[in-house]
């Protein structure tokens, strides 16, 4: 896909650059402090996407509205965090050990000693690009698929920001192949799975108590790989640092229908990401709008994995998988 370099699109990357710059010469406290402003900032100003959290909010956790209506306000505090961590990302590249502590990477571990590749299931909580480069230093590489950002300067400076932390990069278009051959070679091949499929090949599956359209990718090469999936989520602490914690393994189901047993895993995948979103909700990216695709005849109930391994495989990876700031940011 062709992206403008225009003037527009360079004065763009010089003032994202700039205060990239400017961020990362900030002590870390007051670097949070920022971060927290710009998410009030947008709090106050984005009403669609306020009223938007706080629905998801009601409607998932099942809270009075003044509950829901916190848990939002600090959604977009925390991203706003989030969002200043990214632009300064080279600032925490070389003491990424000090910001980020593991947790169940025996699991990892135990999984990638196998030497069939994993698939790591993710989501937007916390900073995904921290995960990443704290997996590559503790020994396991991993590999992200993203869709490049709009500005070709910006996302180039991203991909050498995330190679010098270890992450190599696939575009999502086009993708599969490479992940197959990430897979063939052992490594570790992010996803984020808590986003809504508009098309097929996609899997509904209940998220919070209600049917979410979900990439089925994840399952599809799980099971063509015979590859084990390991979910990881980085969790925020107040005082600008991460847990990264890693589940056990969920393992591909052997024999029975193919789409079927795409579909229990997407959604075994899917109860492990709820689990934590509703032990740290502000975490998560509830100014998505993760349940706008409704199910067409059939789908929720069985036919939902949307087709052939082949088609699945091939279709979603470009369209689902993630895992970083350049598919969202």
């Amino acid at each position: 896909m062709a992206r403008s370099r225009g003037i527009g699109r360079r004065l763009e990357a010089v003032v994202v650059l700039g205060a990239s710059a400017a961020l990362r010469a900030l002590p870390l406290p007051a670097r949070l402090a920022f971060g927290r402003r710009v998410g009030a900032l947008f709090h106050a100003a984005d009403r669609n996407h306020r009223e938007l959290a706080r629905r998801n909010i009601r409607a998932a956790l099942g809270v009075p509205e003044a509950e829901a209506a916190r848990i939002a306000r600090e959604t977009f505090l925390f991203f706003g965090r989030a969002f200043t961590e990214v632009l300064s990302l080279p600032a925490y590249i070389p003491r990424i050990e000090e910001f980020v502590e593991i947790e169940g990477f025996e699991h990892l571990q135990a999984a990638h000693a196998r030497g069939r590749g994993v698939l790591v299931s993710s989501a937007h909580i916390g900073n995904w690009e921290f995960a990443g480069i704290r997996q590559c230093r503790a020994g396991i590489p991993l590999d992200y698929i993203s869709r490049p950002l709009d500005n070709p300067w910006l996302y180039d400076r991203l991909i050498a920001w995330r190679t010098s932390g270890g992450v190599h990069t696939h575009e999502k278009y086009g993708a599969v192949r490479s992940a197959m051959k990430t897979l063939r070679e052992g490594r570790t091949l992010a996803f984020t799975i808590d986003q809504d499929m508009k098309i097929r090949p996609r899997v509904f599956v209940p998220f919070f108590g209600r049917p979410a359209s979900t990439t089925v990718t994840m399952a599809h090469l799980s099971l063509r790989m015979n590859a084990p999936i390991v979910p990881a989520y980085t969790i925020p602490r107040p005082d600008g640092r991460y847990l990264l914690r890693y589940a056990p393994a969920i393992e591909p189901p052997q024999g029975g229908d193919l789409d079927a047993r795409a579909k229990t895993l997407t959604a075994e995948a899917t109860r492990v990401l709820e689990a934590q979103i509703r032990e740290t909700p502000w975490s998560w990216l509830w100014l998505h709008n993760r349940w706008k695709s409704k199910p067409e005849p059939g789908e929720f109930a069985g036919e939902a994995a949307g087709g052939a391994a082949g088609e699945s495989a091939g279709g979603a990876a470009g369209e689902s998988a993630g895992g970083s700031v350049g598919e969202d940011g």
